[in-house]
């Protein structure tokens, strides 16, 4: 299932050299790198257009306004999350238990190195009810992600044997708020560096795998669990 998630990724956002023939992609990426630099409020069409080396009225072939555009660089941004969340899961076929904690890292990791364009995607920026098509099955592809990998462990017989929709809003939950936490400087005496962001987010996201172990497994795991230290805060 995480192979077939990826594979719908691949197909809908390969990544081509720039042409005029596909000007909406390099839009979409001209934007995409404008938000990281500039923030959400620098962003503007006719800025977007001079990135890509275009007349200013060349975006409106392709995007009505602003929000259009917005729409577009956030289902990027969505299928950038899920590649690379997805990824790191696939290294550890076979192991939910891996598969949940790496991916979950990785979902840290992208909030915390692309804050602006995690707040497009999160911050109530664009309401999701009225948002396009694309968009929204872009989106819920990530969190398909969780339930497949939440699915795969109850299949195992290593998590509970709840309501998989109840699991996967329980434990994104928790990892979505550590990614905005860390983004917003509240954890800043733990989470200086990368390595510490990673080693702290591999520490809360082995915690909340505890939360969802069947109580047989989460036995045979207390006596060797040892949890993960946080360079720089030991």
């Amino acid at each position: 299932m995480i192979a077939t998630i990826l594979e719908k990724i691949v197909s809908t956002h390969v990544q081509r050299p720039y042409h005029h023939g596909d000007l909406r992609r390099s839009l979409i990426q001209a934007g995409s790198k404008m938000i990281e630099e500039k923030g959400l409020a620098g962003l503007s069409l006719r800025e977007v257009a001079r990135a890509a080396g275009v007349s200013h009225t060349a975006p409106y072939r392709h995007f009505q306004d602003k929000a259009d555009l917005l729409a577009a660089i956030a289902q990027l941004g969505f299928e950038q999350l899920t590649d690379q969340a997805g990824k790191a899961a696939s290294l550890h076929e076979g192991d939910p238990c891996k598969q949940f904690v790496a991916a979950s890292v990785q979902y840290i990791l992208f909030g915390v190195r692309n804050p602006c364009m995690s707040h497009l995607l999160f911050g109530g920026v664009i309401n999701m009810r009225t948002a396009p098509r694309a968009l929204k099955r872009s989106s819920w592809a990530a969190f398909q992600l969780v339930e497949t990998i939440i699915d795969n462990g109850k299949r195992a017989g290593v998590f509970l044997d709840r309501d998989t929709m109840e699991l996967a809003v329980a434990t994104w939950s928790g990892i979505h708020g550590l990614a905005q936490l860390i983004s917003g400087g509240y954890l800043s005496r733990l989470a200086a560096t990368e390595r510490q962001v990673e080693a702290l987010g591999k520490m809360v996201c082995q915690l909340l795998l505890t939360g969802i172990l069947n109580p047989d497994e989460k036995k045979k795991r207390r006596s060797g669990f040892k949890g993960s230290r946080i360079p720089g805060f030991e």
